[in-house]
């Protein structure tokens, strides 16, 4: 794909987006390009704060979002510069990036730190929120300014120095252009624009022992790294350099650890003994030979912390405040410099595994769960149902891996692109950052909701992951329960977009309404119906929310804006507020509006229990095929491998062996449904004591 393609592409999903979620397209560009960003670990979750305006002094002021970085303590501003032509406009230049985007980016900080912003401008407006919580919380960590843009950029400007804002806060620059989103989105797990250079050290970079190089798929090296350099390279990085599992877990612990500090300041000759230090990994490396023919790591690219973030957070928080020991604090480091083609099966792995004895949770590990397999390859089978006189039945595609909708298209003729997104159509893509949202507020969590979607994906990963391992539950996971997730998609962008056309809307903060409104709903009709719930699947079948409940969503949202917009301080930010239990409890439990025909929309408890039974019983039939066939198509030797290993390592408990003998003499016997669950639970006990799958 040539960057003319990706643009047009890029171009085509922000319009999509634009038409699906009822945003103008300067703001579904901003949004589409930042979620791709969020995918890829390259920043923290960001929201939305579009104003253009004259500031003090005549300065103009622009921003499209914001975003604050709980890992590394951070504020992140973002502005667009898009053309939006249909031909590939002219390279973007360092006075154009500097003059249209950072410089009116760091006014922005700059009038809202003097207070300024607050003083002038109204307060339902999100940017005075933002303003207000720049001005009182004191300087970030760093100060992040980036320019999305629609353009390309010359190779000369790959790298912008770093320098300082008048305050002293350091101030780094980013610009997304053309070219190195389509490198993203190639590259999936490498950032090749993430380059760690240590050649400034004295002697020229860093000593490394080789640990094992040349053997297998992958480069392994130990290395001591001073303090104050790990501590630089955060500072200037921030949160990238965090593998995606570890920046979740970080953001939930926050990141300054007690016990780390407290070494520092009384013992930080013993730092090496008293910490494990850190792993990480690496795309690729470049070295040179030192003194007695030892190895010197002159530089790293994509460079990224599975285990550790705790030790280098806290090493920056003190390098920051000026008390971090000079020259006295080391920290060793384990490097495994992974090859691109296997870095988004390994990567997570060897995070997994390096976190094994840390409280990271399962759930900060299920972008791989097999509930997305589940719902991808039902998303694939079922059709909607046509509508509005089409003869065409659509798929509503559920992305499992961000990209993925357009990677299907790669090869295709134009013929076949065109029959492909017939069929799969854009505004029926449904990622699973905007499942986890629309869940969470389903389940009345709009609070969860509105933390941002990994916060909001790892609430949903913990739900997911602990009804998994009960059978019953697990079940529920069904055809059925994907068309209810599409049907409650269908209501939330109805919901989107009935609020931005609302005459009382004044705009902003539509995010935490549509959430609210959403919750407020669901929470409704369990009301209405004596505990039951909506009809999802009459949704599925008219594939639109339809007049009763369009008039029941906006009747709602007026209330949840009133509630939103009134928190208890006087002040308090609305973003905040949104985020709070004490909303979510005011909210629904606020009485609202009731259209006299919501009623037709409503299952009776026993009505959805039945429903839910019809569903695992179909389930469990799925389930009992596929996972027979999954035994039978490993083969009698995989299973007498299996049985080997797990008598070897007495991993096996009553019944386990009788189940064995029926695998071992495939294909003279074949298990049954639970026999079959059972030896797929025998080989992952297996798997996760050592054996590999990869020797089956």
């Amino acid at each position: 794909m040539t960057e003319e393609e990706f643009r047009s592409e890029l171009l085509a999903a922000a319009a999509s987006r634009a038409e699906t979620h009822a945003t103008g397209l300067r703001e579904a560009f901003v949004a589409e390009v930042l979620d791709r960003l969020r995918e890829a670990g390259e920043i923290p979750d960001a929201e939305a704060c579009p104003e253009t305006l004259t500031g003090q002094r005549s300065r103009r002021l622009e921003i499209d979002a914001f975003a604050f970085d709980d890992a590394d303590d951070s504020l992140h501003l973002f502005v667009a510069i898009r053309d939006g032509g249909p031909d590939m406009p002219a390279k973007i230049t360092l006075s154009e990036a500097r003059d249209q985007g950072f410089s009116r980016l760091l006014g922005v900080f700059d009038q809202a730190r003097e207070g300024w912003l607050t003083a002038n401008i109204e307060e339902s407006r999100p940017l005075w929120a933002l303003a207000r919580r720049i001005q009182m919380e004191g300087k970030p960590a760093a100060l992040r300014l980036n320019v999305v843009t629609d353009r390309m950029v010359s190779e000369r400007l790959r790298e912008i120095p770093p320098d300082q804002t008048r305050e002293g806060v350091p101030l780094t620059f980013q610009i997304w252009d053309v070219s190195r989103l389509k490198r993203i989105h190639e590259a999936q797990n490498v950032r090749d624009d993430l380059f760690v250079d240590f050649s400034a050290l004295p002697g020229g970079g860093l000593a490394i022992l080789p640990a094992a190089v040349g053997i297998g798929d992958y480069d392994a090296y130990l290395a001591v790294v001073p303090g104050e350099t790990l501590a630089d390279i955060y500072i200037r990085h921030g949160s990238r350099l965090l593998e995606g599992n570890v920046r979740t877990f970080l953001g939930r612990r926050g990141n300054i650890n007690k016990g780390i500090a407290s070494t520092l300041t009384k013992e930080p000759a013993r730092f090496f003994a008293y910490n494990n230090g850190i792993a990480a990994t690496a795309s690729a490396v470049t070295t040179v030979e030192g003194p007695g023919r030892t190895l010197v790591l002159t530089g790293a690219m994509d460079l990224q912390i599975v285990n550790g973030a705790q030790t280098t957070a806290s090493l920056a928080a003190m390098q920051r405040e000026g008390k971090l020991p000079e020259s006295s604090v080391f920290v060793p480091m384990k490097l495994s410099v992974v090859k691109p083609d296997i870095a988004v099966e390994l990567i997570p792995r060897i995070s997994r595994f390096s976190n094994s004895q840390n409280s990271v949770r399962a759930s900060d590990f299920f972008a791989n769960h097999p509930f997305h397999q589940r719902m991808e390859g039902i998303s694939r089978r079922i059709l909607a149902p046509a509508v509005g006189g089409s003869q065409v039945q659509t798929h509503w595609y559920y992305e499992r891996a961000r990209g993925q909708h357009l990677n299907d298209q790669a090869g295709m003729t134009a013929t076949k692109r065109e029959q492909f997104l017939r069929r799969n159509p854009r505004n029926q893509v449904i990622t699973k950052t905007d499942l986890a949202k629309v869940e969470n507020c389903f389940d009345l969590l709009p609070d969860i909701a509105c933390k941002g979607a990994e916060k909001s994906f790892t609430q949903f990963a913990e739900r997911i992951t602990r009804e998994w391992m009960d059978e019953r539950k697990r079940s529920l996971y069904s055809d059925d329960w994907y068309r209810g997730a599409a049907a409650r998609t269908i209501l939330f962008r109805t919901t989107e977009m009935l609020v931005s056309k609302a005459s009382w809307y004044e705009g902003g903060y539509r995010a935490q309404i549509v959430a609210y409104t959403t919750a407020r709903l669901s929470a409704l009709a369990t009301e209405c119906s004596g505990g039951g719930r909506l009809d999802y699947l009459k949704i599925w079948a008219m594939q639109a929310a339809g007049d009763v409940l369009e008039r029941q969503l906006l009747a709602i949202a007026e209330v949840m804006t009133v509630i939103l917009r009134s928190p208890p301080q006087a002040g308090q930010n609305i973003s905040e507020w949104a985020k709070q239990q004490a909303c979510r409890k005011n909210a629904l439990e606020t009485a609202v509006p009731l259209d006299p025909a919501f009623q037709s929309f409503l299952l009776a408890p026993s009505d959805a229990h039945a429903a839910d039974k019809t569903q695992q019983d179909d389930q469990r039939v799925a389930d009992g095929l596929v996972a027979v066939t999954e035994v039978v198509a490993l083969g009698a030797n995989a299973w007498q491998q299996i049985r080997s290993f797990a008598r070897e390592k007495r991993l096996l408990i009553q019944g386990d062996e009788s189940v064995l003998a029926i695998a071992c003499a495939i294909p003279h016997r074949v298990p049954e449904d639970w026999q079959a669950g059972r030896l797929l639970l025998i080989k992952q006990r297996c798997e996760s004591a050592g054996h590999e799958a990869s020797a089956l």
